[in-house]
């Protein structure tokens, strides 16, 4: 009986995965693209360059000098991935976003790990991120006294900067507690959850599982290593934004009677969760544009991993570049302590030209976010800034795309680019700034002739705030301390998690990522 039962559907399984692969096989070698462009061999049909591009994130850099910037590699299950770096076709790709969309294994993946993130309030929400600044303030003194705590010895920078970042997305984001900054605090559950999430050393392991499923539907049926750590991880994620929702909801509501009263009680908090709500329960607002409890729930995630996750990475890459480069911290030190307040307004801390260009200069070098993908859901021609020459010894001034194919988009490439930036495009250079070539002004992006915050309808959100938060813990880590490297040079590099690139001691990989600094407190401090 049992046999009669398994072998219908083990058959079943093999013909769906079977016709998976022959589609795949099929589109590869039906390609426009594969007569045209070379790329590095195909190690693993099971797996394509995924493993040799997770374990080195400067691989891909070696093969723009072999290969030129566009050229083809394998992703998962051997798909056809096309990788390009021309500016005249990410532009392209920028502005037809109703062609070049999020492949549907990112979209599903996104789904699953934060729900159905609603665009509805996207506008308002890129306007909310700028008035948050006195959020990113008031974690400075807890941060900068847990570093004193620890001062004259070598202290793990990386873990401090995501829980200041943690307590300050908490306030900003959703009027939420963390208190990850205080001595012996609590443990708390939504950090853990983002820990299992994004820093577990499995997170990649985790992160392709999902990304199979993705491209397989059917795979979510099995009991693959890392379902369970997600599972959990996202009915946490509810349970606790449920309850943060109604804490919110108790506390701005209470006593008051009827729909305007509320209305005006959620006006005097200033969280963008509390003014989410309060747009939310407008009386002149569209029932079609409401959110629903699960869309509301779903800004939680989105804020975190916006105004959280990038901006410790983008810390403590510029904590890393500055202890690496004395004279350029001795110089950004002099134009912070020359600041008559410890606690600056906005427009003081925007107004420090070295400071900007300092983070201009890291954020161009050390893009938290390293690539991006799209798929081509329609045929299109890719236009190109330079041809390409195929094996025939034709040139290529665009490139045709077929329906479904893959685009691997690379911000760091982007931001690097020797044709773009120089020769010394890899040398950390505030002073570049002063001078910006001509061309970058082709480089597509809404901040600072960068690609770092992405473009188009889906650049980042909480760009302005990240940038807002960055420079006020600059401001206050290198007013109060010297910052030193704690190992030799080259021994803290990039590792990456998904699409995140994070510092890591190279030697300790497997600890997954972390920064070592020596931190000697300036006795001067104002």
């Amino acid at each position: 009986m049992i046999t009669q039962i398994l072998l219908p559907v083990t058959a079943t399984l093999v013909a769906y995965l079977l016709y998976h692969a022959l589609q795949i096989l099929y589109n590869n070698l039906t390609s426009p693209l594969r007569n045209i462009l070379s790329g590095p061999p195909n190690p693993n049909l099971l797996i394509g360059n995924f493993k040799e591009m997770a374990e080195d994130a400067r691989l891909s850099s070696r093969w723009r000098e072999e290969y030129g910037k566009n050229f083809i590699f394998h992703g998962l299950f051997s798909i056809s991935e096309l990788h390009t770096s021309d500016l005249k076709a990410l532009n392209h790709i920028m502005s037809h976003a109703e062609i070049y969309q999020r492949a549907t294994a990112n979209r599903d993946n996104s789904r699953r790990l934060m729900g159905e993130v609603s665009r509805k309030y996207e506008p308002q929400r890129r306007f909310l991120w700028t008035k948050q600044f006195s959020c990113a303030i008031s974690g400075r003194p807890r941060l900068r006294s847990k570093m004193e705590r620890e001062r004259g010895g070598v202290v793990e920078v990386f873990s401090g900067l995501r829980k200041m970042t943690l307590d300050v997305i908490g306030r900003a984001g959703f009027g939420y507690e963390f208190n990850a900054l205080e001595p012996g605090g609590q443990y708390n559950e939504l950090n853990q959850v983002f820990t299992d999430l994004f820093h577990s050393p499995k997170s990649n392991l985790y992160g392709l599982i999902r990304l199979a499923q993705g491209h397989i539907p059917i795979l979510k049926l099995l009991p693959l290593p890392g379902i369970q750590v997600t599972h959990s991880a996202r009915t946490r994620m509810d349970t606790i934004g449920r309850q943060i929702i109604k804490e919110s909801k108790a506390r701005l509501l209470t006593d008051q009677q009827n729909q305007e009263d509320k209305i005006k009680a959620l006006g005097g908090r200033r969280d963008l969760l509390s003014i989410l709500l309060k747009s939310n329960m407008s009386p002149g607002l569209p029932e079609s544009q409401r959110l629903s409890e699960a869309e509301i729930i779903s800004q939680i995630p989105a804020f975190f991993v916006a105004g959280h996750e990038t901006t410790s990475a983008a810390t403590a890459w510029a904590l890393h570049v500055l202890s690496m480069d004395k004279p350029v911290q001795d110089r950004l030190r002099d134009e912070v302590a020359a600041v008559g307040t410890d606690n600056p307004t906005f427009e003081e801390v925007n107004g420090l030209p070295f400071l900007e260009k300092v983070l201009r200069e890291t954020l161009r070098l050390y893009a938290p976010v390293m690539f991006m993908q799209r798929k081509a859901m329609a045929d299109d021609v890719l236009p190109l800034a330079k041809p390409v020459v195929d094996s025939n010894g034709r040139e290529h001034w665009n490139l045709p795309i077929r329906k479904g194919q893959m685009i691997h988009i690379p911000m760091w490439a982007v931001n690097t680019a020797t044709d773009t930036w120089g020769e010394d495009a890899l040398e950390f250079k505030p002073d570049r700034w002063d001078n910006i070539p001509e061309a970058a002004s082709a480089v597509p992006g809404v901040w600072g002739n960068l690609f770092t915050f992405f473009a188009g309808p889906h650049n980042c959100i909480g760009f302005r705030f990240s940038i807002a938060e960055l420079k006020i813990i600059l401001f206050t880590l290198i007013r109060a301390f010297e910052v030193s490297p704690a190992l030799p040079e080259g021994g803290i590099g990039p590792v990456t998690a998904g699409v995140m690139q994070r510092p890591a001691v190279l030697a300790e990989q497997h600890k997954g990522s972390g920064l070592p600094l020596v931190l000697r407190p300036i006795q001067t401090i104002l």
